[in-house]
């Protein structure tokens, strides 16, 4: 609505829904002769309601309910957590790891080894590694659409007390505690929309929070008055941006939420006609008089006759002119298929394969776990690099380095640049999938650390592993199949000489 139309709707609401109507009359006449079918009022579109509202707009009255309604979801239904789960296993699994890339293998052993110090001690309330709170923080965003952290600053006594060799804690808190409803013009252009405070390029330079969750019990913080102003320096707002200009994040559930709901009453509708069926029940025919035959009986001067319970091993035998039709089921229909299209559909909405979804692997094989897990393997990386990362692990490793610097436990420098290690993804067929990376080893398209990478290892560590374990065995005179200095794919010697005095120099004596 126009400024216009909302001094309108204040002063004189009828004639406002008067202008409304007769400008929604001239779009519909409009829409008639569009050339697009797609744009066109017909009888397939009737029906069809849109919003032409900004992404703010649309979520400004819409976020609050949708967001706890899929927490109810993923509370009560379980194809909605398995599906949380699985998507934050894949995303976080047990961390994305920074490894320091500063070229300088003294300072990139510096860096890694303090973060691994560190990382036990993030958590400003002590229950989690920063690598817990990264699931965390995946978890909230996915189920509430947005999350916010806080990088804490320590004073260097509270730094000692906690053992933290940083003095820096993170907090990873629900975006309840945004306030929605502040809306502000400030001078010089900035704006505060939806509790978030930006300058003129759209930038944030604040949020304002409440000092409570408002859903706290005896913490009812629903009003303006009780907020405080924090700088984003300070603070992270992680969500997934869909659209230009879009200040706050929607749950990951919002386009399937109305499937769930509708399959949790299909299938409550489908057990509860299973459990009825289940039930025997005959009815019996009489042409006699009334509590006549052995299949009725009822107490003398009973007004009404009781049908006798049916016994397992029990035989009867009915009086001439009497009969029993039993109920017989129905059976369940399309339930099968149908909720398997359903599971489906809610399974791409959420970003999963149907298998991970649902755990149902009755219909695949080999191909289609692979055609599969390549195309959400495509999404998983555009929801790591493109959000989690950028988002929230880099800011936090530079708030990390900050802190460092500031104590002297690392050196000044104007960048420190760091590789980002995300959680393996399992191989569908490890002896195909490994032969294939072979290949691609030995054409160049991928380098040895890079595999070494993506297999969630350090590659710098890996190699100093490998060099120690060669060692240990050459120091034993020992040659195993799987040695590539040594052995070939088939099992024969690289060079039979080499291998002799490998194990002369270990025992003095070469094998046969």
């Amino acid at each position: 609505m126009s400024l216009l139309d909302r001094v309108l709707a204040e002063i004189a609401p009828v004639y406002q829904m008067r202008r409304t109507a007769a400008r929604m009359n001239i779009l519909q006449l409009e829409r008639l002769s569009a050339s697009y079918d797609a744009a066109r009022r017909s009888r397939r579109t009737q029906g069809w309601l849109t919003d032409g509202g900004s992404a703010n707009a649309q979520t400004r009255n819409d976020l609050l309910p949708v967001r706890e309604r899929s927490r109810d979801l993923v509370r009560n239904n379980p194809y909605a957590s398995a599906g949380l789960d699985m998507l934050v296993s894949y995303q976080i699994g047990t961390g994305i790891v920074p490894r320091s890339k500063t070229g300088d293998d003294a300072l990139d052993q510096l860096h890694d080894a303090l973060w691994e110090e560190w990382a036990p001690h993030s958590d400003i309330a002590g229950r989690l590694d920063v690598y817990g709170q990264q699931a965390l923080m995946a978890r909230t965003r996915s189920e509430s659409g947005e999350v916010l952290t806080f990088c804490l600053p320590l004073p260097y006594d509270d730094m000692r007390r906690r053992g933290s060799p940083v003095p820096l804690a993170l907090q990873v808190v629900e975006p309840d505690y945004l306030d929605s409803s502040i809306e502000q013009d400030l001078a010089g252009g900035a704006v505060i929309r939806q509790g978030v405070e930006m300058d003129r390029s759209g930038r944030p330079v604040a949020y304002h929070l409440f000092r409570h969750h408002p859903g706290e019990p005896g913490r009812m913080s629903w009003s303006g008055g009780d907020t405080r102003r924090v700088e984003a320096r300070y603070l992270l707002h992680t969500y997934r941006q869909d659209r230009p200009g879009q200040l706050r994040g929607v749950p990951d559930l919002a386009s399937v939420m109305m499937r769930l709901r509708l399959l949790d009453e299909y299938e409550d509708a489908a057990m509860m006609q299973a459990m009825a069926q289940a039930c025997v029940a005959a009815f019996v025919t009489s042409n006699g008089g009334p509590a006549t035959g052995p299949l009725e009986s009822g107490k003398p001067g009973a007004a009404d006759a009781m049908l006798r319970q049916i016994e397992p091993g029990m035989i009867e035998r009915l009086l001439p002119g009497e009969s029993v039709d039993f109920l017989v089921p129905s059976g369940s229909g399309a339930f099968p298929e149908f909720t398997r299209h359903q599971l489906r559909a809610i399974s791409t909405g959420y970003g999963l394969t149907y298998d991970l979804m649902t755990g149902d692997l009755s219909n695949a094989n080999y191909s289609s776990l692979r055609a599969g897990r390549l195309s959400f393997k495509r999404r998983l990386e555009s929801a790591q690099w493109l959000m989690i990362v950028p988002q929230w692990c880099q800011p936090v490793h530079r708030a990390f380095v900050s802190a460092a610097q500031s104590v002297g436990r690392l050196p000044a420098r104007p960048t420190w640049p760091v590789e980002w290690g995300p959680p393996h993804f399992e191989m569908v067929d490890p002896l195909k999938d490994t032969m294939a990376l072979r290949m691609q080893l030995r054409l160049g398209i991928t380098t040895w650390a890079q595999a070494v990478a993506e297999a969630g290892w350090h590659p710098k560590r890996q190699a100093a592993e490998l060099a120690e374990v060669n060692a240990m065995f050459d120091d034993l005179g020992l040659i195993l199949d799987g040695d590539p200095r040594r052995t070939g794919n088939g099992g024969t010697a690289q060079d039979a000489a080499q291998n002799a005095d490998v194990e002369i120099a270990a025992t003095g004596v070469a094998g046969g």
